[in-house]
């Protein structure tokens, strides 16, 4: 994949059509803009190319900035992106100023200006620039005086519900991971490194290592416990995942711990892959480290039927 930065654009192609967005998830409904995308290009003989951002706008313009968290990193983003066919990216450094500038005069500036697009294609809520000014009509007038086309997307619906990443995190703070991995088009994942924890799974027959996240803004599921496949050095193993507190053992700072099924081996260190498959309970305290044993035996044994009924994994 190209990356393009806006003050180096020298080798983005010419004759293009754009579509434009966060695309955090990269999920079905932005699967279906990208295929929409492909196809118009193809029609028209350009080239695709997707605009997006550096930065989420949430990230530099509101006041929920340290609560939000995303879906996907870069890295990840731009790898699903490549995935489904997407050769060339235009990343904006997402600003304060830019933030100001209406969508008439974002486009005017950057898509007409800079990238000179023959096309542009909009999703269903692809409402881009600022909305206090709220001249989004007017890339219209734009396009007539330019001489592009605009195309615009219909919304990928899942049951009933247009798929969004907004929709996807409402469902993994529930931990309705099915409805969030059937509205990604993926198993939701998340990557980190293996870090010393407390060390008591090892007390009790499940050892567990700790994760720490590659980036601090990826979202992690609800607190619970999870059937999980990891990934490990190009190997793929059934895991169970603990996300929250550890009551039974007074320990109530919250942490991200999986205990790989039927593994031995030290990983202290390591890179680690951990999809969400399914929500198996809530955390529970236990009385003593028997009863707690017991279950977690009971987890094993859903986890093992649950990964055991899928036949693949990335």
């Amino acid at each position: 994949m190209n990356v393009h930065k806006l003050d180096n654009i020298a080798n983005l192609p010419e004759n293009i059509i754009v579509t434009i967005g966060m695309f955090d998830g990269v999920h079905l409904g932005h699967k279906k803009i990208l295929s929409f995308l492909k196809d118009k290009a193809a029609e028209n003989k350009m080239t695709p190319v997707v605009v997006t951002f550096n930065k989420h706008p949430r990230l530099v313009l509101n006041n929920d900035a340290k609560s939000l968290k995303l879906l996907n990193t870069e890295e990840e983003r731009y790898r699903i992106l490549e995935h489904y066919g997407i050769d060339n990216v235009v990343e904006v450094d997402f600003t304060p100023e830019i933030a100001e500038l209406s969508t008439y005069y974002f486009t005017k500036q950057y898509l007409v200006d800079l990238l000179k697009i023959k096309g542009l294609v909009l999703g269903y809520d692809n409402m881009f620039g600022n909305k206090k000014i709220n001249d989004f009509h007017r890339i219209f007038e734009l396009a007539k005086e330019y001489n592009f086309f605009i195309e615009e997307c219909s919304p990928y619906v899942h049951n009933g519900i247009d798929v969004s990443s907004t929709q996807i995190r409402n469902a993994l703070n529930n931990g309705n991971i099915d409805l969030a991995n059937n509205m990604l088009g993926y198993d939701y994942f998340a990557k980190g490194c293996i870090i010393k924890g407390r060390q008591i799974g090892r007390t009790i027959g499940f050892p567990t290592a700790n994760i720490e996240l590659n980036n601090h803004l990826k979202m992690l599921p609800k607190e619970g416990v999870y059937a999980t496949v990891i990934t490990l050095n190009g190997t793929s193993y059934v895991g169970m995942a603990n996300i929250g507190t550890q009551p039974t053992f007074e320990s109530y700072k919250p942490t991200f711990e999986i205990h790989i099924i039927d593994f031995v081996g030290d990983i202290y260190g390591q890179s680690i892959k951990v999809y969400f498959i399914e929500r198996i309970r809530d955390i529970q305290k236990f009385d003593n480290a028997q009863s707690l044993m017991k279950q977690l035996e009971l987890d094993k044994e859903l986890c093992l039927k649950i990964i055991g009924k899928r036949n693949s994994y990335e």
